[in-house]
């Protein structure tokens, strides 16, 4: 009798629990914590009308996801009003449509996040030029001539690196002319973050710009034209890049400083073990991306690494897990999302893939959440959408729902609660001309010293400083330049200008 009455008093418990699945959070116990998005490409439709927007947040609220990261910025083009470049050929936009406004307000209406996704360097991918004589592929691309050209070519001077033509980071004026697009769309809309894709060379042989190869000669003092495989070269590439990220991310938190900056990133091959094995990961190697830094120098506040594999390919899982381990060792005090290309593998596979890229380490590390790639193909099998945000909510016959309940979006705590703050500015002649490459020294409490370059515009910036006051001036003689106090105070970016001779 007593079985049979203790069998009754579960079964009643297990149906409460069931009319009452909330129960947990209404008690003061809060909704877990994840970033959950989906990146939605330009090559397909997905958002290129209002009908579309529509679907697509009803789709990102059925998976039980809290985020869109968009590609708004194809190729040099846009698919929003208040651009600096001329709106996308793309016929599918709806004319006269602002993606991002009516996104932004659809989104936010329902919780959800919304990235602005511009693709980096790749400014075209066709052979027949753009329309609009103002896009710069026509004003700084194939035409142009001296300083005005600002293509990426190899070391046999080809322009186009598969379908596109991509800018060189090494000249100033085309990293000057990226940053703003970025900055711009963090001045002009209310966007929750912004996303870096193709923040990187494309490979070896690529950089040899004829103003990239005068600053590298000048930095190195030769006359020579650099191998590929030329180590210096290689640091003085990957140095492009930081620059790049960096003057993205403190001009954007100095317009916003609860702007999100984040970037896709190379997971390339076997994953590293140690630091010595990502030195020589493909990522470093080959397209000089040094996401690791960006990270721990605090120019970035989430990487989603492309954790591209196929999981039916045994020696292509083992690099997920590798990749994924590495990324949950090494998050800085940031934030790294995993990437998982839900189009490469089945619905299965890619529950599999999320479920361990979500599990906590052997000492409790955790990711922050995982972004899929991609939004118009969610599957290898040609499944419709709807099965795969389906799958996510309530597992399928082989695999347990990863989404079960909704989440909210993890706390980024040095925006929140931040303890550190930034620096940037300009070096400058007397007759105001900017000092490129040069060097700053920056001192500061407790024996605080640090130095850094100006970039090839004269700029330079730093993050992860104490508050508290710190000097700032030129190296070297040549300059005789005063040192600058500068007050740092926590979560701001501070500006000013270093003055040389």
């Amino acid at each position: 009798m007593k079985k049979r009455l203790l069998m009754i008093f579960f079964a009643c418990l297990f149906m409460v629990s069931g009319l009452f699945p909330n129960q947990s959070a209404a008690a003061g116990v809060g909704q877990e914590e994840e970033f959950r998005a989906f990146w939605v490409d330009a090559f397909h439709d997905g958002f290129k009308t209002e009908d579309q927007v529509d679907q697509l947040i009803e789709d990102v609220e059925a998976a039980n996801a809290n985020a869109v990261i968009v590609q708004v910025r194809r190729r040099g083009d846009s698919y929003f009003d208040k651009a600096l470049e001329p709106r996308t050929q793309d016929p599918s936009l709806q004319e006269g449509f602002d993606v991002l406004e009516d996104l932004i307000t659809k989104a936010h209406a329902k919780g959800i996040e919304v990235h602005a996704w511009l693709a980096t360097l790749p400014i075209w991918n066709s052979i027949t030029p753009p329309t609009s004589p103002d896009h710069v592929f026509n004003t700084n691309g194939p035409t142009a001539e001296g300083e005005d050209f600002w293509l990426m070519t190899n070391s046999n001077g080809a322009m186009r690196s598969g379908a596109d033509y991509v800018l060189d980071p090494g000249h100033p004026d085309a990293l000057d002319y990226t940053v703003e697009q970025y900055v711009n769309v963090v001045k002009k809309y209310d966007v929750d973050g912004i996303h870096l894709d193709l923040a990187r060379y494309m490979g070896t042989d690529w950089g040899y710009n004829p103003t990239s190869i005068a600053r590298y000669q000048e930095a190195f003092q030769t006359d020579s034209i650099p191998e590929p495989n030329d180590p210096n070269w290689a640091e003085w590439r990957r140095e492009q890049i930081n620059s790049l990220v960096r003057k993205v991310y403190l001009k954007a938190i100095a317009v916003n400083p609860q702007v999100k900056v984040s970037c896709a990133t190379i997971a390339w091959g076997a994953g590293p073990k140690t630091q010595k094995e990502y030195n020589n990961t493909r990522t470093m190697t080959e397209v000089f991306q040094d996401w690791q830094s960006w990270l721990r120098d605090e120019i970035i506040d989430m990487a989603i690494p492309m954790n591209y594999d196929r999981e039916h390919i045994e020696s292509q899982r083992q690099w997920y897990d590798e990749w994924i381990a590495f990324q949950q060792a090494n998050q800085f005090n940031r934030q790294i999302v995993a990437g998982p290309a839900a189009y490469l593998n089945s619905i299965d596979s890619t529950l599999a893939q999320t479920r361990r890229a979500l599990a906590p380490d052997d000492e409790g590390r955790k990711l922050a959440g995982v972004s899929y790639y991609s939004y118009a193909v969610t599957d290898m099998d040609n499944q419709p959408r709807s099965a795969f945000l389906d799958a996510l909510v309530n597992g399928t016959n082989h695999q347990a729902a990863v989404f079960p309940e909704k989440a909210d979006i993890p706390e980024m705590k040095w925006k929140t609660k931040p303890k550190s703050g930034y620096v940037m500015g300009q070096a400058r002649t007397i007759k105001k001309q900017d000092i490129a490459d040069s060097t700053l020294e920056i001192k500061g409490a407790k024996g605080f010293k640090k130095t850094i370059k100006t970039d090839g515009n004269g700029w330079f910036g730093l993050s992860g400083l104490k508050p508290g006051v710190y000097v700032i001036k030129l190296s070297g003689d040549q300059h005789k330049s005063p040192a600058y106090p500068v007050i740092i105070k926590a979560g701001k970016v501070q500006k000013l200008t270093v003055i040389g001779k």
